[in-house]
């Protein structure tokens, strides 16, 4: 890792798959994968809200008139069933239980796109500034290393609760703050929330963050990532409000979009732009990001800068972007990637690449843990790095 590294002090949050809002990011990004992925020029451009055993879908969906019969109701019961809620086969039941949920979609638009419309899918419909950011820490997966610590934490933390679902809900959060510098950096503090039952031993929450922790810590050692995590040294602090038996959306209500400094690059990058989940491929906000994020690569692992953040403007009824920033003046984007909408919705989303848009809403954008196009340069820097 290089001495460049911009943050000596940095923060990292994830949320869970079964935390209200990243199930309102998921429902939306059902009905995008659902629709876009047999449509490619349909217009999808939605809203999800969770509260208590209800469902709210908002926006529109405009696509061939056979996709206008989307069951919303199962691809709800099948997030909520994805997510861990419902009846465990020892009779518990962490709710709400998907069987019981009630879509209501009086404000979703349901209508047969016409040609004229298609033919302007390749236009922005709206106006926006995208940001894409990398920072030269391959094993960070170039974003910041406190984000994606926190991935690591709480996909870490699933594992070992998926096996114990009889004790640990699906609502879940994760808070970490690392120092460090161009030469090392450790784990400073981690703020954990996790579901419990009610009958649970609360000392059982603690344990499984030390057991995550432990594993964390082996891992790095063998995949020789530069982080120390010393457990007698960090300040840990779970369920600091005690009993958390009740989540999900028996405890908070949820929104789409609302986690979408967890979907960029954490907390220490400004993100721009708009959320991008309940958005299809054509929308400037989710293909202009990823845009973005590749052109931040290339400067990086390219370019030979420490780190970068590219920005690229939209304007309505434009093909294409109408400008580009490059903060540390990275030469040549323009004519290396594509500049129309176009153009990048086939180099981004493919058919298949539609139908993860759900895997990444609750795996994470820029996390590595996701096989995307946009990622291709970190994962070609690493196999030629014999990682």
């Amino acid at each position: 890792m290089g001495v460049n590294y911009p943050f000596k002090r940095e923060y990292g949050e994830v949320v869970s798959p079964g935390h209200p809002d990243k199930l309102a990011d998921a429902v939306a990004d059902r009905i995008v994968a659902a629709v876009s992925g047999r449509d490619s020029s349909a217009l999808v451009g939605v809203e999800a809200a969770t509260a208590l055993n209800r469902v709210f879908v908002t926006g529109r969906v405009a696509a061939r008139e056979k996709l206008m019969a989307l069951d919303l109701n199962a691809v709800v019961k099948e997030v909520y069933r994805d997510a861990g809620y419902g009846r465990r086969a020892s009779g518990v039941i962490w709710a709400p239980d998907p069987e019981e949920i009630d879509v209501d979609e009086t404000g979703l638009i349901r209508d047969e796109i016409d040609e004229d419309e298609r033919g302007i899918r390749c236009l922005s419909d709206d106006q926006s500034i995208t940001v894409g950011y990398a920072v030269s820490s391959p094993e960070t997966n170039y974003i910041p290393r406190a984000q994606w610590l926190a991935w690591q934490v709480m996909r870490e933390i699933r594992s070992l609760t998926s096996v114990r679902q009889d004790e640990f809900g699906p609502d879940a959060k994760v808070l970490t703050e690392t120092t460090g510098d161009g030469h090392g950096w450790m784990l400073r503090r981690l703020v954990v929330s996790m579901q419990h039952s009610s009958e649970i031993d609360w000392s059982e929450n603690a344990r499984i963050v030390y057991n995550a922790l432990d594993n964390l810590k082996e891992r790095f050692s063998e995949t020789r990532v530069n982080c120390s995590i010393d457990c007698d040294s960090i300040d840990l602090i779970v369920n600091g409000h005690g009993d958390f038996s009740t989540g999900g959306p028996m405890g908070d209500n949820g929104l789409s979009g609302k986690k979408l400094v967890m979907d960029a690059y954490g907390p220490m990058v400004p993100i721009g732009g708009g959320a991008y989940s309940g958005k299809d491929p054509h929308k400037v906000d989710r293909v202009g990001a990823v845009l973005a994020r590749e052109m931040a690569l290339y400067s990086v692992i390219n370019g030979g800068n420490p780190w970068d953040i590219v920005q690229l403007t939209w304007a309505p009824g434009r093909p294409d972007y109408i400008s580009l920033n490059s903060m540390m003046g990275a030469e040549g984007l323009r004519n290396i990637f594509p500049d129309t909408i176009e153009k990048c919705v086939s180099r981004y989303f493919q058919k298949s690449d539609c139908e993860a848009i759900p895997e990444l809403a609750v795996e994470g954008w820029y996390s590595g843990f996701c096989n995307t196009p946009w990622e291709s340069l970190c994962r070609e820097n690493m196999e030629n790095r014999g990682v």
